[in-house]
């Protein structure tokens, strides 16, 4: 059973992903034929290739994020470190669903920086994920404030 919050959780990486590529597919025609590629932990350009390629990363994204949510909804198919026994199986499955939720976040969003540094919109990259991943958030905390 997958929890309403870790849903959200993993709707906020879906939502990330739907955002970039809209964003992608309407400023295509506007980004140049050579594109970054890969940025390194410097933030320095140390690869280059065609444009289409912005389109096989977020293919590859789409690929993540339905094996991540394939694991979110069997969790007993995923490899844990620890034994999994009757007594502990429901507490180490909703850890790792909501880990996966988070990896899930993560991954969308270093994907959508790619696409924003291609698209020359990085200024608005950082206001764009922080409303994706804090307003569904204030909803949870909302909505779980008023059912206490």
């Amino acid at each position: 059973m997958v929890s309403k919050n870790i849903k959200i959780i993993f709707l906020i990486s879906i939502s990330i992903f739907i955002t970039y590529v809209i964003i992608l597919f309407s400023n295509y025609s506007e980004i140049s034929d050579v594109v970054n590629t890969h940025i390194n932990i410097k933030g320095e350009v140390d690869g280059q290739g065609s444009k289409k390629n912005l389109w096989i990363a977020s293919l590859v994204n789409l690929l993540v994020l339905s094996l991540i949510g394939f694991l979110i909804k069997k969790p007993h198919l995923a490899n844990y470190p620890v034994e999994i026994t009757e007594k502990n199986k429901d507490n180490i499955y909703k850890k790792m669903q909501f880990f996966l939720g988070i990896i899930a976040i993560i991954t969308s969003a270093s994907f959508a920086f790619m696409i924003f540094k291609a698209t020359n919109l990085t200024d608005y990259y950082i206001y764009l994920i922080l409303f994706l991943i804090l307003f569904p958030l204030v909803i949870i905390y909302y909505f779980n404030k008023k059912n206490e």
